[in-house]
């Protein structure tokens, strides 16, 4: 679970209530009303190489802010995934103007790590443009033969308050392709469980 500052929650509707009347983004929709109409994009390729990476499964996590007495942050709600094709591109549509919908970007493919997801900018809230979500390229490293190692993206890909399998169903796919390197690549009995205990809870989602 990834948590934001409260700050930064707070400082979007403000923003939006002094400015909306006049801003629009960038090769986009007007920045406070209405959908996006534009994607988050971006290149898996391989790190050693700089080439993209044919067949790799892409997965997006969509997160909902929460806030309590005790803290305030943000869970993941939904995921959305695709295979990259000979270019090595993806794409996923922007659904708020957050820097959370989507709020990162992991991939995989046998034979590669993944040392950390990608994420919109920072200063997402300021651009608040199509430019802030272009050009999010993602590096796989190519695994050293004998020498594992187990860092496959985000650890919220278990899309642990998403409500349907729908909701999770890329996730899901993403934990499946893991739990097959775990098994090939030879990891702990606890990991391994974990990773099935994982995609077990999510396929036991109701379907709507």
């Amino acid at each position: 679970m990834r948590l934001r500052q409260l700050l930064l929650g707070l400082a979007l509707p403000l923003t939006s209530f002094v400015f909306c009347g006049a801003a629009t983004a960038s090769g986009g929709s007007p920045l406070w009303f209405g959908k996006p109409d534009f994607e988050l994009t971006g290149t898996v390729f391989d790190a050693t190489t700089k080439q993209p990476i044919e067949g790799a499964y892409v997965v997006a996590l969509y997160f909902e802010q929460y806030s309590g007495m005790a803290a305030s942050g943000e869970h993941c709600v939904k995921t959305r995934g695709m295979y990259t094709g000979k270019d090595g591109t993806f794409h996923f549509p922007v659904e708020k103007l957050d820097g959370s919908n989507p709020g990162e970007v992991s991939a995989i493919k046998p034979g590669y790590r993944s040392d950390f997801p990608v994420r919109p900018p920072p200063d997402v809230w300021k651009k608040q443009g199509k430019e802030a979500y272009t050009g999010r390229d993602l590096p796989l490293v190519p695994q050293i033969p004998g020498k594992p190692q187990w860092w496959f993206g985000s650890v919220d890909v278990h899309c642990a308050h998403a409500k349907t399998r729908g909701d999770a169903a890329a996730g899901v796919e993403f934990l499946k392709f893991k739990l097959d390197e775990y098994l090939r690549l030879g990891a702990t009995r606890q990991g391994i469980d974990a990773v099935q205990s994982m995609i077990k809870r999510l396929e036991g989602l109701p379907s709507k």
